[in-house]
């Protein structure tokens, strides 16, 4: 999986660098500016499978899109169409087509909740 995912030309850049994928044990989140680049991703990561005896699970694959226009794709993933999702849950972030605010107050709420935690637990200092 490496080999095929470390070669591939991304075209989302991030603080100058471009990401193409986030890895983390046997979740993988590849990231695309175009849909061919996507598909070509989706096709990178088929091959290894395969030859490996595993396949990509199509029903756990979803899809999102930044874009306002709504999105129609043909990617498939073993001949199915994935879900179009507009949110998703990685390493316990929400990620959502709109940005990032939800996801800031989830932060906020739950530093709260830690610090309420800690003044009643009788620290002092807070």
């Amino acid at each position: 999986m490496t080999d095929a995912l470390n070669d591939h030309e991304g075209t989302v850049s991030i603080g100058g660098r471009k990401i193409t994928n986030l890895r983390f044990a046997d979740d993988i989140d590849g990231l695309a500016g175009r849909e061919e680049e996507l598909a070509n991703l989706v096709e990178r990561l088929d091959k290894p499978s395969t030859a490996f005896g595993m396949q990509i699970n199509a029903e756990k694959t979803k899809l999102m899109t930044n874009n306002t226009n709504g999105i129609s794709t043909d990617i498939k993933v073993n001949g199915e169409k994935p879900d179009c999702v507009n949110r998703f849950k990685y390493l316990g972030a929400i990620i959502i087509d709109e940005g990032s605010q939800p996801e800031i107050l989830a932060r906020i709420a739950q530093t709260t909740a830690a610090l309420a935690k800690l003044k009643t637990s009788g620290m002092t200092g807070i």
